[in-house]
């Protein structure tokens, strides 16, 4: 195989060196990608929503009334109400 076929990328030889085109099978690299994509992610994103959320709303209010348990033990009121259980 010589270098005067013109197969894979239109390739050509010009004064030494080579100049490079893209295939037509290379064009349109992410056509239909982000639409039908996009969509399966949503669905399956759905369906797996019922065993994400609940856990993670669990977390959240435990973490939320932590934070106000925690904030009120640390308070003047607190403190003078248990003053004399020590």
């Amino acid at each position: 195989m010589g270098l005067d076929h013109k197969w894979f990328g239109n390739l050509s030889r010009q004064n030494g060196y080579y100049e490079h085109q893209i295939s037509p099978f290379q064009q349109n690299l992410f056509k239909g990608f982000f639409n039908p994509g996009a969509k399966k992610f949503a669905f399956r994103l759905g369906r797996q929503a019922l065993f994400a959320l609940p856990p993670m709303a669990f977390y959240y209010y435990l973490s939320q009334w932590a934070t106000e348990t925690n904030n009120h033990y640390h308070t003047k009121a607190y403190l003078k109400q248990h003053a004399g259980e020590h």
